[in-house]
């Protein structure tokens, strides 16, 4: 079970100065408050997509027998920043007495010589921080350590949206004589975002564990 114990002020991917910047989208073109909410929606499909949650937030998951036996608990968010707190039936365990790979989010038991030992008794219960710093327009904001890529797919998803207002997305082909034709770009049954390019980008981000 999770617990967010500090939720994310903001979850967009991007912001409207930098999509702009990259898309190269003036007001004229799309305003700012449709802007902020093809961002918002973005995000959301980027996350889903990733199946990950990529704000830095606070958490405490809790972790029953039956998600120990296998030598550890993979932890739900990553990556992780720092682990606060480690209880094992509601006992501290020390810095020392656990090991976190950071590469599968596995948390290992550790005994005084760094060796893996199994989690004992029925009950773990993890707090610590994990995700991004989120980009951000806001002044003395910190520098976001969201990966290129993600900041990126998103944008192209954005462009996608902005792209498409106004006209009817089953057209594939328009024509008029004497001018020439156009063709749309329409997703097919294996493509899973708008932009394929985006989901290229976001192939190393996809979790496929819990």
């Amino acid at each position: 079970m999770l617990e967010v114990t500090t939720r994310a002020t903001s979850t967009a991917l991007t912001t409207i100065e930098r999509a702009r910047q990259v898309l190269g989208c003036s007001p004229a073109v799309v305003d700012d408050p449709t802007l902020s909410r093809f961002i918002g929606d973005a995000s959301r499909v980027v996350a889903d997509h990733c199946r990950c949650v990529f704000a830095l937030e606070a958490v405490r998951e809790t972790f029953i027998d039956s998600d120990l036996r296998a030598g550890g608990p993979i932890l739900a968010r990553s990556p992780v920043v720092e682990i606060t707190r480690v209880l094992s039936n509601a006992e501290v365990v020390m810095g020392t007495g656990y090991r976190l790979d950071t590469t599968t989010g596995r948390l290992w038991r550790t005994d005084a010589d760094g060796h893996v030992m199994p989690w004992w008794g029925g009950h773990l219960t993890v707090e610590y921080r994990a995700g991004y710093v989120l980009p951000s327009s806001d002044a003395g904001a910190p520098a976001s350590t969201l990966p290129e890529p993600i900041e990126r797919a998103a944008n192209m998803l954005v462009g996608a949206y902005v792209g498409i207002r106004g006209r009817d997305p089953t057209i594939k082909t328009e024509s008029t004589e004497g001018v020439g034709s156009v063709s749309y770009w329409v997703p097919g049954a294996s493509d899973k975002l708008m932009s394929p390019e985006a989901e290229q980008l976001l192939l190393p981000y996809v979790r496929f564990y819990p």
